[in-house]
């Protein structure tokens, strides 16, 4: 082999293993992006509507549920103001029952730092589940506040996380424009 055929080999193969150590670099990305993800398309695509600060949090609880025997489907993330109006306007203007008081702009939905779950057993969700306890009790350990826990309008799916503001402070935020990439700033 002469010199001009070894530096082209070198080269090559320079290239080439770049090439794998890129390959692999990727798919240990990509694999690691799966793992994290849930088991349900549809809980993973509302997972993604939510703030950026709680989505590995969110999937961590539903990972853990299911590690548990416990395979939570995420119903609802971010909500706009107007899709809060129409589910505050049901069971009042519109038909159906009330499922929220909150109007918008009230909602820690419309922020994107709210979820709502629903156990899934054989296809079918359980919203009169025994599990509730055990569920609020899980995504409590993953630092979020359980709708479960309230006073008034219990509400066992809605898990949230305040980040230490108050309502009025969020909307303060929002009405204000200090958001990043369409999301509220949480200094």
């Amino acid at each position: 082999m002469n010199k001009k055929e070894k530096v082209m080999l070198g080269i090559s193969g320079t290239a080439l293993g770049i090439g794998l150590l890129t390959m692999i670099i990727y798919r240990k990305t990509i694999m690691a992006k799966i793992e994290s993800a849930v088991w349900d398309i549809h809980s993973e695509r509302r997972i993604n509507t939510l703030h950026p600060k709680i989505r590995n949090r969110v999937r961590a609880f539903i990972n853990e549920a299911e590690r548990q025997g416990i395979k939570l489907r995420v119903t609802s993330g971010y909500r706009t103001w107007d899709e809060q109006t129409r589910l505050y306007n049901q069971g009042r203007t519109l038909p159906g029952s009330i499922v929220t008081n909150a109007e918008a702009g009230e909602s820690w939905h419309n922020y994107a730092l709210a979820f709502d779950v629903v156990e899934i057993k054989n296809g079918r969700a359980l919203w009169n589940n025994a599990n509730w306890s055990k569920i609020g009790k899980l995504g409590k350990s993953f630092r979020f506040s359980w709708g479960g826990d309230w006073r008034s309008f219990v509400d066992k799916p809605h898990f949230q996380d305040d980040f230490g503001y108050s309502m009025a402070a969020l909307r303060q935020k929002y009405l204000s424009n200090q958001m990043t990439n369409g999301y509220i700033d949480l200094a």
